[in-house]
């Protein structure tokens, strides 16, 4: 049973990788055929930094593509594993269904359950693989997922102005330019309050972010403070009676923070740790962090209830028609895929973060336990 067993798996995760490939491959030479002329404008403008001159050939430009999209590979598991996982499952059952092979496992006295489970333990090996890659891989490469094509020259992120921000403490802080390259802002306008009431004004024209002091590292900062705790910075500037250098800024809005309030994409691509630290500063919207957490680990179980509901479509003792199964198959996998992901995504008014996201699971799990239960043997 162990000779099979690994049999069975290795089919079904060799399946997987080829199908996984194919898909990625497909969905970067999309990219690139759209995107052609801005990776050769690219490639052109580092060349030419670099001391060349002329346009860019077919290798810088490729080098270029390679280098942009390789770290997406980790970015499209995370979205395409439980899709790619069912394919993978169709495709392998399938074979066996029409190589008769099922027949002749049942004719070797092995129950049909027990056949299944080679494809439960290679999903799970997946699922393995989706925590490590979204714990240690996205984390880390979170700045280049985010790049856009325009900024392929300078590979980070480009910078962009920070409204008027508050944070735990009630500060009110507002910049030109945000840079996430060198982690610091230009142009900062900060209202310092004191229950609810102006207290002060700080003005720099840059700041730098210092982890170990927990703030903005001022250069040539000044703080205003008003005659009165309700006079307001802006209208009555000929009240303020004391002016003073201000060398640091002490706020909870760190880079990470200001990332994710623009773009929160980036959310997801955090760790456990990262989320239980934003969590606990209370920067960020706490019932988006919750569902992110909570939803990280339901989506990998539906993606195995899915995988469950749809094994019966082909582990079956006679043969059937295997187009008609595997129209049944999508038909109802795949909208039950997409259906619970989508759930998972959206907050649900009525009810707390944490039992909103489990809601798809719930429900899953006892027809996933109805499907294999009724499998006959």
């Amino acid at each position: 049973m162990r000779i099979l067993t690994r049999f069975i798996m290795f089919r079904f995760l060799g399946n997987f990788w080829l199908l996984f490939a194919l898909l990625f491959v497909f969905a970067v030479s999309i990219d690139v055929l759209i995107q052609w002329e801005v990776f050769v404008d690219a490639a052109t403008r580092l060349l030419t930094a670099a001391g060349g001159t002329g346009r860019a050939g077919f290798l810088p430009t490729l080098k270029l593509v390679v280098e942009f999209h390789s770290p997406r590979v980790f970015q499209f598991y995370q979205y395409m594993m439980p899709l790619v996982a069912l394919g993978a499952m169709g495709f392998t059952a399938s074979a066996m269904l029409r190589h008769r092979e099922f027949v002749a496992l049942l004719a070797a006295g092995i129950s049909m359950q027990k056949i299944t489970w080679p494809f439960l333990l290679g999903m799970l090996v997946l699922c393995g693989l989706q925590l490590a890659n979204q714990e240690v891989m996205l984390p880390r490469l979170a700045t280049r997922l985010l790049m856009e094509h325009s900024e392929l020259v300078t590979g980070v992120s480009a910078s962009w102005a920070l409204p008027l921000a508050p944070d735990a403490s009630g500060t009110l802080i507002h910049a030109a330019r945000f840079d996430p390259a060198t982690q610091s802002l230009v142009g900062i306008y900060a209202i310092v309050r004191e229950g609810g009431a102006v207290r002060a004004r700080i003005e720099a024209p840059r700041g730098t972010w210092s982890a170990e002091r927990g703030g903005w590292v001022l250069e040539k900062g000044v703080e205003s403070t008003t005659a009165r705790p309700g006079d307001s910075p802006t209208s009555a500037r000929a009240r303020v009676i004391e002016r003073r250098p201000a060398e640091f800024l002490k706020t909870d809005l760190d880079p990470t923070t200001l990332s994710l309030r623009r773009n929160m994409l980036q959310a997801h691509m955090l760790s456990l740790r990262q989320i239980g630290e934003l969590l606990e500063a209370g920067t960020f919207d706490q019932s988006a962090l919750r569902r992110i957490a909570v939803g990280r680990f339901s989506s990998l179980a539906i993606a195995l209830l899915v995988l469950v509901i749809s094994l019966p479509f082909f582990a079956m003792r006679e043969p059937r028609p295997i187009l008609g199964q595997a129209v049944l198959c999508a038909g109802i996998g795949l909208p039950l895929l997409l259906t619970a992901m989508i759930f998972i995504a959206l907050p649900v008014g009525a009810v707390t973060p944490t039992v909103g996201v489990l809601m798809p699971v719930i429900a899953l799990l006892p027809i996933a336990a109805w499907r294999f239960a009724t499998i006959k043997t």
